[in-house]
């Protein structure tokens, strides 16, 4: 068997539980990944050295390299258009954000997006989804302005698909993207148990939302990197909205006296800081507050300015350009980091 021969079972043996990639390639060949990429779609355009290009033709062959059809697809396509399905999204100003991160990250490339917010149904989003891959988009994005299903249709093969914070029950898509919503919720109690709270209330969203659920369980953890028993920290659920954050923190404030209360959005934030004004308390000389989203035009000028975690709803829509135009198949789950932020509504607690 000659030492070609060997190479090429070995790579292959190694390979059979995943797709060779273009980076495989040029590891292989000693060339850089952009190398391989002007070798394997004949670029006649970009100069290569004929020696170079056998050598990558060589090792695309002994690797197995098969091309990934919806990045061909995207190459070949020549609407240059990217599909988004918006649920809700345009009406939301900071989640319009993934559209906005989106076109920023395709536009070099050549690219425009198309974006198209259908009724909620299956009929009107598959309606919708046929519509725009027989206009010969080049891929296809569902995004949402929080966590949570929603209705999808299945495109051609060779369209790539893929969800930002959303997912489908019917539908599998390349990759999704999400905010990480352990590690916001985490870096918020985090902060909180630092400044010294340790009589703290949560006060989430509905119990069985995704988002609420990573939130708790960012919030548990940093308890315990803290040293207080996670089960000792009260926790009721509302649903979001102002009314229901002033309704449960009045309630709190009023019998359990903590010392910080740690909200599931910036929303129920609002809420637990009109309530503590209603009982006589003074944020956060009497009790601290801490929000999540960083909703614009409202945490920072609220009175005292609301610490939050900032959602990356842009970079979330820059990641899922960077994956739709991406040479390799995309890994299937990418986490984008939220950030944590510092206002005046957090403070030392003092004794009462």
């Amino acid at each position: 068997m000659t030492e070609g021969k060997k190479r090429a079972g070995g790579a292959r043996a190694e390979n059979e539980q995943r797709r060779v990639t273009m980076k495989d390639v040029a590891k292989h060949a000693g060339v850089s990944q952009p190398t391989v990429s002007f070798v394997l779609n004949d670029r006649r355009d970009v100069s290569v050295a004929a020696e170079t290009r056998a050598r990558v033709l060589e090792s695309a062959r002994i690797l197995d390299f098969q091309p990934n059809r919806a990045a061909q697809a995207l190459r070949s396509n020549n609407s240059y258009t990217i599909g988004i399905v918006a649920s809700r999204l345009v009406s939301q100003p900071y989640a319009g954000q993934i559209v906005l991160g989106v076109q920023q990250s395709v536009q070099p490339a050549g690219y425009a997006c198309v974006v198209v917010e259908p009724s909620e149904t299956a009929e009107a989003v598959g309606a919708a989804v046929r519509k725009l891959v027989s206009q010969g988009v080049a891929g296809l994005i569902y995004a949402a302005p929080g966590p949570e299903p929603v209705p999808a249709a299945s495109a051609a093969n060779d369209v790539r698909t893929l969800f930002v914070n959303c997912w489908s029950d019917e539908v599998t898509g390349d990759a999704q993207v999400f905010a990480d919503e352990y590690q916001g919720g985490r870096d918020a109690a985090a902060a909180t148990f630092a400044a010294g709270h340790r009589n703290v209330v949560y006060l989430g969203g509905p119990a069985g939302d995704y988002a609420c659920k990573e939130r708790v369980r960012g919030l548990d953890d940093a308890a315990r990197a803290a040293g207080i028993d996670p089960s000792s920290i009260p926790r009721l659920y509302g649903d979001y909205q102002i009314g229901s954050g002033y309704n449960l923190a009045l309630g709190v404030l009023t019998t359990e006296a903590p010392t910080a209360v740690i909200c599931g959005n910036d929303r129920m934030a609002i809420g637990a800081l009109m309530a503590a004004h209603s009982a006589g308390l003074n944020c956060p000389d009497d009790v601290s507050i801490v929000g999540f989203d960083d909703q614009p035009d409202i945490a920072a000028q609220l009175h005292p300015p609301l610490t939050t975690v900032a959602l990356p709803h842009l970079q979330m829509g820059i990641k899922a350009g960077e994956l739709l135009l991406a040479e390799d198949e995309p890994e299937p789950l990418h986490l984008i980091p939220c950030t944590y932020i510092a206002r005046g509504s957090l403070a030392v607690p003092r004794s009462r």
